[in-house]
């Protein structure tokens, strides 16, 4: 139907506002009225108020005015009768049209015929306006025959056409919505409202991930890489859990944990200082050795003793306290280039001070890695495993969180060092720490429990997953080659699950999963206890 005047003739506001709208957000607020009136969003109620909205900001469509451009193509007649019963909307012209199609004689055949395929040109017309572009291609098609139909073949064909289109699963869009939100609603506003909230939560889990990446970095000290067990639990549990920041309790603890955490920076700051001072008291001792062996002169001692009292051991810049003590080094340097042999000397003792210095922070440095780390497995050892247990069993009775635990042993590992060599027996033992290392995911410890005993620890996990990953390390045992001097040694392990669910306390569920160790052992080894169900 062509435009009228008016939708021609713009004003300058109403222009305005056509140029700052487009059909996307004219969409949009349709969908927010509809919604904010809780009217269904049905084909009908869409079109009814997208037209209106789209009337209001001076858009002219086409599809708006399919009503009076079919009442254009009806005989006179016809549109009095529409003028006379008010027919406002496509809908109701339908009915009025089926109306009419009812009130025919069986004596008017022709007049019938006629009306009928008017009646179906119609609908065509109004589906070849359908979003679905299969039924839109097919209604046009159909719409081209009638026009040039001879005979009733022509009709059989178009209905083979249509009722291969309504078989086809392809036009079945309330389960694919449905299947999209996750729902058996029918409801297409519902739908829609339920795959909105799905794609929001989706944005808003990718958010948490990251804040808690966020918190989990400012709970860690600044000065120190010792971490409190208290802050070490809780960046554990937000890291693998970032729903928990939701919970006002872990807020509450949150605030706890970054105070203590200022205090760990604050007793850093105080022993780095206590350094500092004991590095001062160093030169002063050195420059006092300087006096009673050297012409060094007092009032220059006298001068480099003032500068070592005005550094500021307080103050927490340690870069410009480090500039300072780089200044009085120099002044000494230079001053004391003319002792020759005595500086030799002092050099001898300083270089050999410093390599005893750098030994004992390598063997304090080893002696910390091994409290936690089995030297000949590169696993955690027993001491680190007791540590890791208590703190996932923590979470578990404060949140919730479940674990698994599974005990791993080398079958007929004494006959192996019996036959072997107890050189074999270790070699084997580093090749299985390195197969656990590879095939355990980030979150999980597997230490060395003792002798040929491995336990591994399995944070969130069900004991379904704890059998997947007890089967998948059993199998990678018995199919890796174990080679010691040019000869393969044979190797399996018997292995023991438990959850943490099955039984009351953490000493109860080491039992349990020693139990079914022994039960693995005793039912023929290179097993799994309980043992995976193959679903077929």
């Amino acid at each position: 139907m062509p435009r009228t005047k008016q939708s021609k003739s713009l004003s300058q506001s109403s222009r305005s506002k056509v140029s700052k709208m487009t059909i996307n957000e004219i969409v949009k607020e349709t969908i927010q009225t509809l919604n904010s009136q809780k009217v269904p969003l049905t084909p009908h109620n869409y079109q009814q108020t997208f037209c209106a909205i789209a009337a209001r900001y001076g858009f002219s469509i086409q599809e708006c005015h399919t009503r009076e451009k079919f009442i254009q193509k009806l005989n006179e007649t016809m549109q009095e009768d529409i003028a006379k019963y008010n027919v406002n909307t496509l809908e109701e012209l339908l009915t009025y049209l089926v109306s009419s199609l009812n009130r025919l004689t069986l004596g008017n055949s022709g007049k019938q015929k006629l009306v009928t395929i008017t009646l179906i040109k119609y609908l065509l017309e109004l589906i070849s306006r359908f979003p679905d572009q299969k039924s839109r291609e097919l209604a046009i098609a159909s719409l081209e025959r009638i026009d040039h139909l001879s005979d009733f073949n022509t009709f059989e064909i178009i209905t083979q056409k249509w009722e291969h289109l309504l078989s086809s699963k392809e036009n079945d869009y309330t389960s694919r919505l449905q299947a999209l939100a996750g729902s058996k609603s029918t409801d297409f506003h519902q739908l829609l409202d339920q795959i909105e909230q799905s794609l929001d939560n989706s944005e808003a889990e990718a958010s948490l991930e990251e804040m808690a990446s966020i918190v989990v970095s400012s709970l860690t000290p600044s000065l120190t890489q010792k971490l409190d067990d208290e802050i070490a639990t809780l960046s554990y549990m937000i890291n693998t859990t970032p729903k928990l920041l939701y919970k006002d309790e872990i807020q509450q603890q949150l605030k706890t944990v970054i105070r203590k955490r200022i205090e760990i920076d604050k007793t850093e700051v105080k022993d780095r200082i206590l350094s500092l001072d004991e590095i001062l008291s160093e030169v002063s001792s050195k420059i006092v050795h300087l006096i009673d062996n050297t012409d060094l002169s007092y009032e220059k001692v006298k001068e480099i003793k003032q500068e070592l009292v005005n550094v500021d051991k307080e103050s927490k810049d340690f870069e410009t306290i480090k500039q300072k003590l780089m200044k009085i080094a120099d002044t000494l340097e230079f001053e004391t280039k003319q002792l020759g042999s005595i500086m030799k000397r002092e050099d001898h003792v300083i270089s050999q001070m410093q390599t005893k210095i750098k030994r004992l922070e390598q063997a304090l440095k080893k002696a910390k890695q091994e409290s936690k780390i089995d030297f000949l497995t590169g696993l955690v050892s027993k001491r680190g495993l007791d540590e890791e247990l208590n703190r996932v069993d923590k979470s578990y009775r404060r949140y919730q969180i479940e674990y698994s635990i599974g005990f791993f042993d080398i079958d007929h590992f004494k006959n192996i060092n019996d036959t072997y060599g107890h050189e074999a027996g270790d070699l084997i033992l580093k090749q299985l720490g390195k197969l656990f290392l590879q095939l355990k995911r980030d979150v999980d410890i597997v230490g060395r429990y003792g002798g040929e005993e491995f336990l591994a620890i399995l944070p969130n996990t069900p004991l379904h997953g704890a059998q997947v990953f007890a089967e998948k390390i059993r199998e990678h045992v018995e199919n890796f080659k174990f080679v010691y001097k040019g000869e393969e040694v044979p190797v399996t392990i018997s292995v023991g699950v438990a959850n943490c669910t099955e039984v009351d306390n953490q000493k109860r569920l080491i039992e349990e999963a020693d139990k079914r160790l022994y039960t693995a052992k005793t039912g023929g080894r290179n097993r799994v206890e309980p043992p995976l169900k193959v679903t077929v």
